[in-house]
């Protein structure tokens, strides 16, 4: 994470994840390959490669954990459904930071059912790469990933120990950061506005309106995107715009 420049595909990727905070993404299995990079950002988790300082302050956001690595990393390649072993979780384990490169297309599901699909267009490109965060028991030897046979896969898996971090607190007493599986989301949601700007935006804006009808909802018409204002941590200085579903 000491290349300053930002790779355009991780910009799109890190707005992908942002957005994903006001889906209830929390309240879901991650199913999709940003779902997964939310769920591991949220765990702590960096995301290598061109990142530079947006990003760098997207993972010290206030609810982030903080992170501390307590085993080399382990890398190898399997085909099809397999486990990574990666010996004896050391003592005050609390995850198992997983990156996965698909190999050849397919689907592949963590332990804990998440899963991220690759297609032939994704095969080298950064689009083949995801990042999670595994949760660990005290007999965890590794990571299993089940997928097709054939279907081949890169894993490297690295024990960790995490630390919630609190939300701030603004002067106006309202809570900013981002959301927290288990604890829900702050007053104030992490976001990028559409200008590029980092910011917040209310919680309670972001949530869409409910079908008015029992027919409504049954019809799944798509809802045009409503425009919320993006602020400083302050909750009151707008730095730009955030467009969330309807």
């Amino acid at each position: 994470m000491n290349d300053v420049r930002i790779d355009p595909q991780f910009d799109r990727a890190l707005r992908e994840v942002l957005l994903e905070q006001v889906r209830n993404s929390s309240q879901q299995k991650p199913r999709k390959r940003w779902a997964l990079l939310l769920a591991g950002a949220l765990a702590g988790a960096g995301m290598l490669g061109g990142v530079g300082a947006a990003a760098a302050g997207f993972f010290s956001l206030p609810g982030v954990p903080a992170t501390t690595v307590l085993a080399s990393p382990s890398t190898a390649v399997y085909s099809g459904t397999a486990t990574a072993d990666l010996g004896p979780a050391p003592e005050g384990t609390t995850g198992i930071e997983v990156e996965l490169t698909c190999l050849t297309a397919g689907t592949f599901i963590f332990p804990d059912g998440a899963n991220v699909s690759c297609t032939a267009a994704d095969l080298g490109t950064h689009g083949a790469w995801s990042k999670y965060v595994v949760p660990v028991d005290p007999s965890t030897r590794g990571v299993t990933i089940t997928t097709d046979p054939g279907n081949m896969w890169q894993i490297t898996g690295t024990y960790i120990s995490q630390v919630p971090t609190e939300w701030k607190v603004n002067a106006k007493g309202e809570t900013y950061g981002v959301e927290v599986p288990g604890r829900g989301a702050p007053d104030l949601i992490a976001v990028i506005a559409t200008n590029g700007a980092a910011g917040y935006a209310y919680t309670n804006q972001m949530k869409g309106t409910d079908p008015a009808s029992p027919e409504e909802a049954a019809k799944n018409l798509p809802k045009p995107q409503r425009e919320i204002p993006v602020y400083l941590s302050d909750g009151t200085t707008q730095v730009g715009v955030f467009m969330a579903p309807g």
